[in-house]
């Protein structure tokens, strides 16, 4: 197994999977995956933000997080076109210090949903970050993602709410 590239969480991933007769792989991005990740960039930030934003504001958010040693890691179909990706990294926890693995984005193109894509991200980010020494993942979701009950079903548990009043 082997990765190109050299990041701040180095790990070797490659996953095979056989899906209707075709093979699958996540592996660390290219450079010109990245580029075409961030072209979808504000599908992407607006899906899991549940609100829209701009495409500059998703690669300033995007960007920020690559900068500081984040990297993606893409679901390549056999022909080799993109499926979706996942975007890890490290967080701080604000009151123990404590540093994290950190799920930033999960994404999968519309055309290649409910296939269980996500789910195979998920555990393979999870074992990702694990190699890399990481303790804990975590990651932020909102109340009414339906990708909430995904992340619970693979283990996750809430740690804190956000509460909102408009007035």
């Amino acid at each position: 197994m082997k990765v190109k590239g050299n990041t701040k969480l180095s790990v070797e991933v490659y996953l095979i999977l056989m899906e209707k007769g075709g093979t699958f792989m996540i592996e660390k991005a290219t450079e010109k995956d990245k580029e075409f990740i961030l072209t979808k960039a504000a599908e992407s930030a607006s899906e899991g933000a549940q609100q829209a934003l701009s495409a500059e504001k998703a690669n300033q958010i995007f960007n920020g997080i690559l900068n500081k040693g984040g990297f993606y890691l893409v679901y390549r179909n056999a022909d080799s076109s993109i499926a979706g990706w996942i975007l890890l990294g490290e967080n701080t926890d604000y009151f123990s210090g404590k540093k994290h693995g950190f799920i930033y984005d999960v994404f999968v193109l519309t055309h290649f949903r409910g296939k269980g894509i996500s789910k195979e991200f998920i555990k393979e980010g999870i074992s990702t970050l694990k190699k890399s020494g990481y303790e804990e993942v975590r990651l932020n979701v909102f109340a009414t993602n339906y990708a909430k009950e995904i992340y619970k079903k693979l283990g996750f548990k809430d740690l804190n709410s956000i509460m909102t009043l408009s007035i």
